[in-house]
């Protein structure tokens, strides 16, 4: 490859992730290519985009925006996976994809929120609940009890008229 052209996608692939703080590094070489093209649109449906770089550009990147995975790391073909969603969500597609295509998607590495995860780590991502997920779990149990607050206080405003009311209709029917 002509060093210019080196640069060039070196500059790029900069360029490309430098906003991003999660990543995931992805072993597609099991794929055939009608898989492939099925991986790459359900991962850029999900906001993900897939970049598959000579591994000596991609760590002389990663490197320059101080992440450095292990040696073992850059054996063999690897995407890069990264984009408006978190490496959460990516590692759940990873693995949802897994489950169609089989055990052909390896997932070497990752960042999560500046932090280098190794194959282990990255992998326990996929288990985890997806920032979406966490936020609504929070919400509902914040919500549940004012709710329920909400409900008695409904009630109680609602309860009081009516309570009177009976009282009113019995003295009425005693004759007071």
């Amino acid at each position: 490859m002509a060093r210019r052209l080196k640069v060039m996608i070196t500059k790029q692939l900069s360029t490309h992730l430098k906003d991003s703080e999660d990543l995931l590094l992805v072993d597609f070489s099991g794929l055939n290519s009608s898989e492939d093209f099925g991986a790459r649109t359900k991962l850029r449906e999900a906001g993900l985009s897939v970049n598959v770089v000579k591994n000596s550009l991609l760590r002389r990147v990663l490197i320059e925006r101080g992440t450095e995975f292990p040696d073992a790391t850059f054996s063999g073909p690897l995407a890069l996976i990264n984009g408006e969603s978190d490496a959460i969500t990516a590692s759940k597609a990873v693995a949802g994809m897994r489950k169609e295509f089989g055990k052909k998607l390896l997932i070497k590495g990752g960042v999560l929120e500046g932090s280098v995860l190794g194959p282990d780590d990255a992998e326990k991502l996929t288990k985890m609940p997806s920032v979406q997920e966490t936020q609504a779990a929070v919400v509902s149990a914040i919500a549940g009890p004012l709710t329920g607050l909400v409900a008695i206080t409904q009630n109680l405003l609602t309860g009081i008229p009516g309570v009177v009311q009976a009282i009113a209709d019995k003295r009425k029917e005693e004759g007071e």
